[in-house]
């Protein structure tokens, strides 16, 4: 369980989820430079999708928090908020997307996080797609695991408040894992999800076609 007596005071933004070991928390400015230090690795670029650039320089990790619409951007990088908006009576569709940073207890940026809708159309739109990284100084301590489980867990439960457009909760969580990525088929393995089969020959990564292995959480895992 998460300690519900830890401050908030250590974080630039106000963590989403507690974790036992770590908090995953928006995005802020002053994550740009250790985002990058962790990010520029090649071992985990290695199983990331090729949108993941590498080398992870200063101007990669800026697009990546205008993306994630950090807290703390100067203001010339939010101009476009700043521009009235039009009057719209309609409620705001919920997000399709979340992404957040890991962090240990006592602030240490370690990692990334995320949550992907999936499939243009609707059909997928109960459905998320996880994602996540952590920098290689903290492998090898369960604290992927940690995140997996917890990230998953918390998106399909009340708790999360994430709705659909039609105003229905999460009931899947799913992962793709390239099939020679043992260590992360072993996190989601340990976090819970069940593997469900493998996409073959699915996609191409380092001139290699390689298959793909999917896991799977959904809402009826939780009670058991």
């Amino acid at each position: 369980m998460a300690d519900s007596t830890i401050s908030d005071t250590v974080f630039p933004t106000t963590p989403i989820v507690q974790l036992e070991r770590c908090v995953l928390r928006p995005y802020h400015i002053s994550d740009l430079e250790p985002m990058c230090k962790a990010a520029n690795d090649p071992l985990i670029v290695k199983y990331m999708r090729d949108a993941f650039p590498y080398p992870y320089d200063t101007d990669a990790g800026m697009t990546w928090l205008k993306i994630c619409k950090a807290e703390g951007l100067p203001v010339e990088e939010k101009a476009d908020e700043a521009k009235p908006a039009a009057p719209d009576s309609s409620p705001p569709a919920p997000s399709p997307e979340m992404n957040v940073a890991i962090c240990l207890l006592d602030g240490t940026f370690i990692g990334s996080t995320g949550l992907r809708a999936m499939g243009p159309d609707g059909t997928d739109r109960y459905t998320r797609e996880i994602g996540y990284w952590i920098g290689r100084d903290h492998w090898g301590k369960g604290l992927a695991t940690e995140v997996a489980s917890g990230l998953g867990r918390w998106a399909l439960s009340p708790a999360s408040g994430i709705l659909t457009k039609d105003g229905q909760p999460l009931r899947r969580i799913e992962a793709g894992v390239y099939a020679e990525n043992a260590a992360s088929s072993k996190v989601l393995e340990r976090a819970g999800y069940v593997r469900e089969g493998v996409r073959r020959q699915a996609v191409i990564k380092n001139g290699v076609m390689q298959d793909v292995v999917i896991y799977g959480l959904v809402a009826s895992d939780l009670e058991k």
